[in-house]
């Protein structure tokens, strides 16, 4: 068994990131309809709070707190590597927040779960499923005209992944890419934006 994996390649396909670059391409296909107003929102949501799909879809508006600059601090309950729900913060900034407020506005949402099911603008009382998000994601991508290969490869982790890669590039170190994202392990993060890393060195060598 063991020389049999080794004649195959370990290497996984790792989902495109969605940088805040690619997100506001996709941002352009959102429309001022509920579902527009809410995939804008959670895209936002999503890139700076860097939640797991299923962190996303269990966000509830009771642990949103409002900050004086008009951020936000939301409490992310519980996530995949934290088995005793401790949870965490992950900070909303000023302009998502907007978009988060048109969303909730326009959907009458006044408690329970932030990004909810739209069928023929009338909103749903359930949280929309983890699944639904890289559907999302794609269906944005494709309605932005951007490459079949592009919204091939988003996923509902493409927005974790994305932010990384854009701390990265802005000189952040991996810790508070671990702390902001709630990883455990640095080799995961190391793997999202190893890319990234070899980009800056090859410029730092011209």
């Amino acid at each position: 068994m063991r020389r049999a994996l080794r004649s195959k390649t370990a290497r996984a396909q790792q989902a495109l990131g969605l940088t805040k670059q690619l997100r506001d391409k996709l941002a352009t296909a959102c429309d001022k309809d509920l579902a527009g107003l809410r995939d804008l929102a959670l895209m936002m949501i999503g890139y700076d709070t860097m939640c797991r799909r299923s962190e996303l879809a269990a966000l509830r508006l009771e642990d949103l707190t409002v900050l004086d600059d008009g951020s936000m601090l939301i409490l992310i309950r519980r996530a995949k590597n934290d088995p005793f729900g401790e949870g965490r913060d992950g900070f909303i900034s000023a302009p998502s927040a907007k978009a988060l407020k048109a969303w909730l506005a326009a959907a009458n949402i006044s408690e329970g779960w932030l990004f909810r099911r739209v069928n023929q603008e009338v909103v749903g009382p359930n949280a929309l499923h983890p699944h639904s998000i890289g559907r999302i994601l794609k269906q944005r991508a494709m309605a932005a005209g951007l490459p079949a290969d592009v919204s091939k490869r988003l996923s509902g982790h493409s927005m974790r992944v994305g932010a990384a890669q854009d701390m990265v590039a802005n000189g952040a170190s991996i810790l508070p890419i671990m702390r902001s994202g709630g990883w455990k392990s640095v080799s995961v993060v190391a793997r999202y934006v190893q890319n990234v890393e070899l980009i800056r060195l090859s410029g730092w060598r011209r």
